[in-house]
């Protein structure tokens, strides 16, 4: 048994060996093949192509919790352009168009923002429409922000009414307090109320774009992609080599 077992790893070393003399004997068309794929890869990317460049721009709402700033995302993410190059509102996509909307945490903020990135061939014209788009977006984001506020307030302005307005009746039943007084009593509540009025919209914290540290369209790199095609050409010659180098043992079996 150990015989048969030392002669199949002596066959396997054998086939080993002879497909690594494959390699040796077309190492040149391999190294080839690799740099073939790199150099198409780089003539595509910086001869044949248009540079890319990103434009970020970051909203600070620090009013609104996360849910509703997910929500926000949720609703700007169907102006994202698709893979195909396609976007509803962006009249030549590759030149600029949304492209990501996210939910994100900025280490030099104190709350979660939203993210919006840009990018086409064109940086002015990122740069101006992405200012542009996320100015926008700011707008129906302090909309919102406002209603909710309005919203809050007019709930604590109809409890602060029902409540004032349920004691002034009971304290008039019992004949703890006249009409006059009464009467006293509701424009001291009205005066609150006019104060309180003031003193919400500086409560009101409205969202704002954040400055961006480069106010540039940045250029994208690409030059990741050429050792990779490299590498991908490496592969499929070898693969291609050792495909072959099987076909061989089976015509000759």
């Amino acid at each position: 048994m150990s015989e048969m077992n030392e002669t199949d790893n002596q066959e396997i070393e054998i086939d080993l060996l002879e497909l690594l003399q494959e390699f040796k004997k077309n190492i040149g068309k391999i190294i080839g093949v690799a740099v073939l794929f790199a150099a198409a890869a780089a003539v595509y990317i910086f001869a044949l192509t248009a540079p890319r460049y990103s434009y970020t721009q970051l909203v600070d709402c620090a009013t609104l919790n996360d849910k509703e700033k997910i929500s926000f995302v949720n609703i700007f993410a169907e102006d994202v352009v698709d893979k195909k190059g396609h976007g509803k509102m962006w009249t030549e996509p590759k030149k600029c168009a949304l492209t990501k909307v996210e939910f994100v945490r900025d280490r030099n903020a104190a709350t979660n923002l939203l993210r919006f990135e840009f990018q086409g061939t064109e940086p002015e014209r990122i740069k101006k429409e992405g200012h542009a788009y996320a100015t926008d977006a700011l707008a129906k984001i302090n909309d919102r922000i406002t209603e909710l506020h309005e919203i809050k307030y007019g709930q604590d302005y109809f409890d602060t009414v029902s409540k004032e307005m349920e004691k002034i009746n009971n304290s008039l039943q019992d004949g703890s307090i006249s009409s006059q007084g009464a009467a006293r009593y509701l424009q001291l509540l009205k005066e609150r109320l006019e104060l309180k009025e003031k003193n919400k919209m500086l409560t009101l914290i409205k969202g704002e774009l954040v400055a961006n540290r480069v106010d540039e369209a940045e250029k994208i790199s690409r030059t990741k992609y050429v050792p990779i095609c490299g590498f991908l050409g490496l592969f499929l010659s070898l693969a291609y080599i050792t495909g072959r180098y099987c076909w061989k043992l089976t015509k000759k079996q």
